[in-house]
C-alpha cells in the first residue's frame, strides 16, 4: 500500500511540475510535505533528479 501511495503522490508532483510554474516550496506545502527539502529528497529517490532539474529538462 505504501508504494501505491508513493507512486500516486509522485504522479501528482510530476503533473504539477509539468503543467504549472508553481514554486516547489508551494507544491511541497500544497501536497502536505513538511517542507521543500523533504519533497526534494522524496522526488530524487524516485526520479533520480531534483524537482527543479525535472522541471527544467
Amino acid at each position: 500500500m505504501y508504494s501505491w501511495i508513493s507512486q500516486s503522490l509522485m504522479c501528482e508532483v510530476c503533473k504539477v511540475l509539468d503543467e504549472t510554474n508553481i514554486p516547489i516550496s508551494q507544491i511541497a506545502e500544497e501536497l502536505n510535505f513538511s517542507d521543500q527539502a523533504v519533497l526534494s529528497k522524496f522526488f530524487k529517490r524516485y526520479k533520480g533528479v531534483s524537482p527543479l532539474n525535472y522541471r527544467n529538462r
